[in-house]
């Protein structure tokens, strides 16, 4: 059953490959910015790149917590139990290898880096929402903290991601 698994999981990302890449041909975002050689679109794109930085330690964190909280559910006393808390745990775990992905893109002022960037902090502001209302309605203000913490994280990312990508692609901001 495991050597299926890596064999279907082979075959869609090469697949996942092939596709990026015909992406790359049709989408404007995907290539160097025509106004890389400007200050302003260096300086967004470093920027990017810094948060994007931050995401993939949220990303990490946010994996981190799905296990803690695993642990907590009693998934271990059952098979399907611990296989979900693995996939739960693996999805943002993903995301924070995407995120890592985008740095160097983002270093080469290609604004794509950002737009993914700025795709993958709003799921992690889902999480983080999901956490704030748990601690909201438990006893523990800690929680409800953290979570408030990550949802202004994110949101002040994604603003300025947005418009790292307008300076990237030499629009006024």
């Amino acid at each position: 059953m495991g050597l299926v698994a890596v064999a279907v999981g082979l075959f869609a990302m090469t697949r996942m490959r092939a596709l990026k890449q015909q992406l790359r041909l049709i989408t404007p975002d995907a290539w160097r910015s025509p106004a890389a050689h400007l200050p302003g679109a260096r300086k967004a794109a470093t920027l990017a790149a810094y948060l994007n930085g931050v995401l993939v330690l949220l990303s990490l964190g946010a994996a981190g917590y799905l296990l803690y909280k695993g642990a907590g559910w009693g998934a271990y006393g059952n098979s399907f139990g611990f296989g979900a808390l693995v996939l739960g745990a693996f999805i943002p775990f993903g995301m924070g290898i995407a995120a890592a992905t985008t740095i160097p893109q983002l270093l080469r002022v290609i604004p794509a880096g950002a737009k993914v960037g700025r795709s993958l902090y709003s799921i992690i502001m889902v999480l983080a929402t999901t956490v704030l209302v748990e601690g909201i309605k438990g006893k523990s203000p800690l929680p409800a903290l953290i979570g408030a913490v990550v949802v202004a994280v994110c949101l002040g990312a994604m603003t300025l991601l947005g418009r790292a990508t307008k300076r990237m692609r030499g629009e006024s901001v």
